[in-house]
């Protein structure tokens, strides 16, 4: 089943019918014709060919039983309902739904008209077998077709007065054959509607208990999809936690192509908490986060709270001069929120953060749990050498030279001689 477009939204209170008239509410009726309205076009398109097919063969029982009615009766149903049924058989495919309806409606209207105008003319005995034809034509636009139940009810009403109307007029029947054609008119009428009626309804239930159960599972989807986010979200920062961070180095494990995984550190962030109070800490790592958050760039990249004041960014196909480029934007963000944060004791008045960079080469390949030891060691190793600088290490290359890089309180990067990693 075909999805319905915008503007066809529905809710559990729009899962509704009209119990007489068997109508949806509006929603509901949108989306229906987007689920059913091209399956329902091309039935409708079979069923007038075949239904112009049996009206022309009509034309041998009125040549049969009412031959002077025969040139009137092969006109109107040669060449005025064929052409028509042709041109309504190519449009229904073509036409909004309910323009669809009213219109097959008006062409059933003219073809059970034809019965009836011959039986209003003829003044022939056995015109009244030839009424026949009329009843069948009921049949077939209310069960064939199986037009909606109110366009139904306007075709029955309709031509079943009309019908009454040419009885009663026709002075020439006995009364008894009158009362017994208009006894089956009005049978007719009521048999025909009554099982288009339950035919319709037999529907349309159906259809309200399929998209139940459809919008059911989508709400099921949707909540899965919250809760999915939820649980790797940092109620926090906003940012994803560390079972998100989690997922992306498993999904990164075994790849050939370079991956860095960043751990920053909110450089003494305990003093910050017991000069400020708990609630600016907290106002402080969310504004770090956006930061973080703000500076990073590309799709590959994770940005998460690792905990406490620990974040994490994992970068995916990157390479030591992405790594540089990115970390000089993280340090020049966290240096552009100027924060303050006295009684550092090292004598820098604002909040600054410590990185550490576990690289993996393209053509290597690492552990989850290798990434995590090299950045939580290279971290380490900017703490001790100071803090406020970040210290690269990479995955497999012992001995090779550590970058390191410190930001001023002007956010200017100062190079110092590197050094070899612990």
């Amino acid at each position: 089943m075909r999805r319905a477009r915008s503007g066809a939204e529905v809710s559990d209170g729009d899962l509704t019918v009209s119990p007489c008239l068997l109508r949806f509410s509006r929603p509901v009726s949108a989306r229906y014709e987007v689920d059913n309205g091209r399956e329902r076009a091309l039935h409708l398109r079979r069923t007038i060919l075949i239904g112009l097919c049996f009206h022309n063969a009509y034309n041998l029982t009125t040549a049969l039983l009412m031959p002077a009615m025969l040139p009137l009766a092969v006109c109107l149903r040669l060449l005025l309902v064929t052409p028509l049924g042709l041109l309504l058989a190519w449009a229904v495919t073509r036409m909004p739904g309910p323009m669809r309806e009213r219109a097959v409606t008006a062409g059933m209207l003219l073809v059970t008209g034809v019965p009836i105008l011959l039986f209003a003319l003829d003044r022939d005995a056995m015109s009244a077998v030839c009424y026949v034809e009329y009843p069948l034509m009921m049949v077939f636009a209310t069960m064939m077709l199986v037009l909606r139940f109110p366009h139904a009810l306007v075709l029955t009403v309709v031509s079943g007065l009309a019908s009454l109307a040419v009885i009663g007029l026709r002075a020439d029947l006995a009364s008894e054959l009158a009362l017994c054609l208009a006894f089956q008119t009005v049978a007719g009428s009521f048999f025909v509607l009554y099982g288009n009626h339950q035919i319709e309804g037999v529907r349309r239930r159906a259809y309200l208990v399929s998209l139940r159960e459809i919008l059911r599972s989508a709400g099921l989807e949707r909540d899965r999809r919250v809760l999915t986010i939820l649980s790797q979200t940092d109620a926090l920062t906003g940012l994803a936690n560390r079972r998100a961070l989690d997922a992306g180095l498993e999904a990164a494990a075994g790849q050939t192509r370079g991956t860095a995984l960043l751990m920053i550190d909110v450089d003494h962030f305990k003093r910050f908490n017991d000069t400020y109070g708990h609630p600016a800490g907290d106002d402080g790592l969310r504004r770090i986060a956006e930061a973080l958050a703000g500076a990073t760039r590309s799709r590959g990249e994770v940005v998460a709270r690792y905990g406490g004041e620990e974040f994490a960014i994992l970068l995916k196909g990157g390479d030591a001069r992405t790594v540089e480029r990115v970390v000089r934007r993280l340090r020049a963000a966290i240096a552009g929120l100027a924060i303050p944060h006295r009684d550092r004791g090292d004598g820098i008045g604002f909040v600054t953060v410590s990185i550490g960079v576990a690289l993996k080469a393209s053509g290597r390949t690492s552990t989850p749990a290798e990434l995590l030891a090299e950045a939580d060691g290279a971290l380490y190793e900017a703490k001790r050498r100071g803090r406020n600088r970040h210290v690269v290490r990479e995955i497999g290359e012992a001995g090779l030279p550590v970058r390191e890089r410190r930001l001023g309180r002007l956010a200017i990067l100062q190079r110092v001689p590197a050094r070899t990693a612990a």
